[in-house]
């Protein structure tokens, strides 16, 4: 599922990425290697894709968090479940998580890339799945839990707006299912 971020959520992703990284600059949790704010910035703005998509809104605070999560959505059964989304700049990029990482951190893991504007919700997996012993591995940058575009679901949920000339001109983004 490919969603474009409209221009105002362009602005959002860059404004809350930079004060983000900014934050984890403070905070000492960025590494010299990779202090680049689009780091950050690229982050945001996937998470701002997928909050569209379910029709939710992103987690807009600055200031570190621990809770392990950056969404909610509504499951089937009326519960809340806990989203962690990671994004990715590589169309074959994979869907890794810190080794210190619990099963009860979140509920589901997505795994989203591309750039500005344009980004693709590859797949998801349930965090008991990722969170797997089987799963570590080190790819040069430390053990993390790890794996393939080809090891996720398939992303389904769709959230389209009204198929109206009105709704249309309102809408100036897009999701392509």
């Amino acid at each position: 599922m490919i969603v474009t971020l409209n221009e105002v959520e362009q602005k959002l992703a860059k404004l809350v990425g930079a004060k983000r990284h900014q934050q984890n600059l403070t905070n000492g949790t960025n590494s010299s290697a990779k202090s680049d704010p689009d780091n950050d910035i690229n982050g945001f703005a996937g998470e701002i894709a997928v909050a569209r998509v379910i029709n939710s809104y992103p987690d807009f605070s600055i200031g570190p968090h621990r809770r392990g999560y950056d969404l909610k959505m509504r499951g089937k059964k009326g519960q809340d479940v806990r989203i962690d989304v990671k994004t990715t700049r590589h169309q074959a990029g994979y869907l890794i998580a810190k080794k210190w990482r619990k099963v009860d951190d979140c509920d589901m893991y997505v795994l989203v890339s591309g750039t500005m504007p344009r980004y693709e919700i590859q797949g998801w997996v349930w965090s008991v799945e990722l969170i797997n012993p089987s799963n570590i591995s080190d790819n040069g940058y430390g053990e993390h839990y790890h794996m393939e575009r080809s090891q996720l679901r398939v992303w389904k949920y769709v959230n389209r707006p009204v198929n109206t000339d009105k709704m249309q001109a309102l809408f100036d983004g897009e999701i392509i299912a």
